[in-house]
This record gives C-alpha cells, structure tokens and sequence, in this order.
C-alpha cells in the first residue's frame, strides 16, 4: 500500500484570515510546520497561490530548496482557475478544519482512505486574530490550541510520502 501525501495548501496569510493585508502574518505557523517536517522527513507537497509565490518568493524558493515539491493552486484561489489543486475541492475529512475539530484516529482513518493529509498555515497559528464574524471566528479558532500537538503526533503514526522538488 502507498504511503499517504503530506499537503499544504499555501495561500496569502490575510486570504485566509479574511483581514486586509498587513495586520498579522503567519510567517511563524510556516517556519515551524517546515522544522517539524524536517525533524519527521517528511517532504510535502505545497500548493502555492502564484500571487503569493510573487509576493514571497523568498519563502516559496526556501520551501523548494528544503525538497518539498511547489505545485500550483491557481492565482487568485477561485473556482475554475488552472491550477494543480482545483481551490475548493472536496479533499474529505482528512485535514484541514476536520483535522482541527475531529478526532485523531478518526483522522488517520480518513487519511488512509483519501490517501492524503492537507492543511493551510492558518490551521496551525497559534496567534490566530479574532475574526468580526462570528462564524469564521469559530471555524478558524476551534482546535487551535492543539492543532501543533496533534499535528506533531500525527508525524510521529503515520509514515507519509516523501515527494522530491523534481
């Protein structure tokens, strides 16, 4: 059986806070998924915005210099844009919000099924801004504070992939 796919879905850190740009970065939530997948080598797949690889290609370069492979997920994050990973797509309960609001083994069974695990840097800041909308807030806050713990454990069950940059 084949190994599951660590993704990551990279996107301009305001897009996903819903904030204007300029106001809290996730820079840190980055670093820090990048050392403890160096620490499992583990070599992911990241789905960049190409507006976000313009904007940082420092960063993007840096991701692609450690061995992940950088795939497209569109320009802009909408529907029917050409991309690698359609934006919106149903990926199933195997990362994500899921990750952060259910279960760990409920979560590993999912990966085995869709044979893959996603997430976005926002599921992993810790230093989440308070959201005006009182949905997003919620959605964007609920199992934050253990979102690294469980992460790191997931690291350390489930042997994923290792993709090249190539």
């Amino acid at each position: 059986m084949q190994k599951p796919l660590f993704t990551v879905d990279l996107e301009d850190f305001n897009h996903g806070l819903h904030i204007d740009k300029g106001g809290h970065t996730s820079i840190p939530a980055l670093w820090w998924l990048q050392y403890k997948l160096n620490q499992y080598n583990v070599k992911a797949i990241f789905y960049v915005l190409q507006k976000f690889s313009e904007e940082q290609p420092g960063m993007v370069g840096a991701l692609a210099q450690e061995g992940h492979r950088i795939q497209s997920h569109g320009y802009y994050h909408i529907r029917g844009e050409k991309s690698d990973r359609q934006p919106y797509q149903f990926l199933g309960f195997c990362g994500g919000f899921w990750f952060r609001l259910l279960p760990l083994w409920f979560i590993k069974k999912q990966i085995e099924k869709e044979g893959q695990f996603y997430c976005h840097i926002h599921d992993l800041d810790e230093k989440h801004p308070k959201l005006s909308n009182p949905i997003m807030n919620w959605k964007r806050h609920v199992g934050l504070k253990t979102a690294r713990k469980k992460l790191e454990r997931l690291l350390q069950e489930v042997k994923f992939e290792s993709v090249t940059s190539t």
